[in-house]
């Protein structure tokens, strides 16, 4: 027994030594995770939902209405009534009754509007859905390259702090030879040990992105996630496309056709306040009522009848109300108005800054190509005694900034992609 607990507690000790898995996740996999427990899609969801059962609840007033009741009464109290000097019993010991009624609409225009109404609120509620569905996978895409773009520039860090500390220790063994001299270490220390905030600063700004990410994506704190990806993959300018072909593939512009037409409807439903409703009714019942429990003589009935409802004032409250669905009809063509001039001016505006971003991309390629020689050149000069400590900072520091600038080009440039995406209606694809 004691054998298998020492067993048992190597194990476990094994168990705690080992490091958490990596789970390696890709653009693709991430936006799926996002669209899967994004709560705000949720929400956008649970709206499709309630007006999917406001339209039942509207079509219900055009379908016809049944009921049933059937009733039993015992009288313990006999009633009579004195005629020609006899008492004569007024009822029975048992009553037993049943009936069925339907009613149903014939002509209702407030109905018939409702239910056209309802129908289109439910569109109106599936493009509200997919429009907060492109914002929100347009907003994980960015997210995503940006902690890409972070996870470079950590890397760039860790390379130049390695860089400076390589150095350090190259000068420390030269002056140890007599080839340095004291004041060559200590810039050279110096130069190492002001890399390492830097490096831990980049560090942190990594972590906070990786949080986020994890939370959008609904993975849990304490997983250890690898992104797969890379920023040097990057599509071209996208080509030129007609405004009308924009505005047709948005679904937020989509909603405010929805939306316009709802109102449209609305101005229909309240001119239905005005008209008269028709309605048409049948029912059937039985009775029957003894002293005993016999159901074999009973009194049936049946009746057909149309009733009118014909509105005439309600103190001028329909007139108001028509005035105000015209209104809101009138402020949604306004609002469709403005939204094609904004959707015009946000793509020129895209457009041009995915121009800036690319052009910028290859000059910052260019330039990190010579800083690169820069930095070889000038290290090998150290080595032969032809540069300075100074002059091997400067160039290292040129070639961060180089490298950084590179990145932050692309990462720009993707950043206005995505943009342009999601203003053609195409922010939930990849790249």
């Amino acid at each position: 027994m004691k054998r298998f607990i020492l067993i048992l507690a190597a194990f476990s000790f094994l168990a705690l030594g080992l490091p958490a898995q990596e789970q390696s996740i890709d653009l693709a996999d991430f936006l799926s995770l996002v669209e899967e427990n994004s709560l705000d899609l949720t929400a956008a969801e649970t709206d499709r939902l309630l007006a999917e059962a406001q339209e039942r609840l509207a079509k219900s007033a055009i379908y016809p209405m049944i009921g049933g009741q059937a009733g039993y009464t015992r009288n313990f109290i006999e009633i009579t009534q004195e005629m020609m000097g006899m008492e004569i019993p007024m009822n029975t010991d048992n009553e037993f009754s049943f009936g069925v009624s339907v009613e149903q609409a014939i002509f209702d225009m407030k109905a018939f509007r409702g239910v056209e109404a309802s129908r289109e609120y439910l569109k109106l509620t599936g493009s509200a859905y997919e429009a907060t569905r492109q914002a929100i996978m347009t907003a994980a895409k960015k997210l995503f390259y940006q902690s890409l773009l972070l996870q470079k520039v950590l890397e760039v860090r860790e390379s130049s702090q390695a860089n400076a500390y390589d150095t350090f220790q190259e000068t420390r063994a030269k002056f140890e030879n007599g080839i340095a001299s004291k004041m060559d270490v200590l810039r050279a220390e110096v130069n190492w040990k002001v890399t390492i905030p830097e490096t831990t600063q980049a560090a942190k700004n990594l972590d906070v992105a990786l949080n986020n990410l994890k939370n959008m994506a609904g993975i849990a704190p304490e997983e250890t996630i690898l992104l797969s990806g890379s920023l040097m993959e990057y599509p071209e300018l996208p080509p030129e496309l007609p405004l009308q072909e924009i505005l047709s593939s948005r679904p937020d512009y989509e909603a405010l056709l929805n939306q316009r037409q709802l109102q449209e409807i609305n101005v229909a439903a309240k001119r239905a306040e005005f008209y008269p409703s028709l309605s048409a009714n049948i029912t059937y019942g039985w009775q029957a009522a003894n002293n005993e429990f016999d159901l074999s003589d009973p009194t049936d009935s049946l009746s057909a009848g149309l009733t009118v409802n014909v509105p005439i004032f309600y103190g001028g409250s329909r007139f108001a109300q028509l005035d105000q669905a015209r209104l809101e009809l009138d402020q949604t063509h306004t609002s469709i108005a403005k939204k094609q001039d904004d959707v015009r001016t946000q793509i020129e505006s895209i457009r041009l800054s995915l121009k800036e971003a690319s052009d910028r991309i290859e000059s910052a390629r260019q330039t990190l190509s010579t800083a690169e020689q820069a930095y070889e050149i000038t290290s090998t000069s150290l080595e032969s005694g032809l540069a300075t400590q100074l002059e091997l900072k400067d160039a290292r520091l040129s070639l961060e900034g180089a490298q950084l600038q590179y990145y932050s080009a692309i990462f720009d440039y993707l950043n206005a992609y995505f943009d342009w995406q999601s203003a053609v209606g195409e922010g939930a694809e990849l790249l």
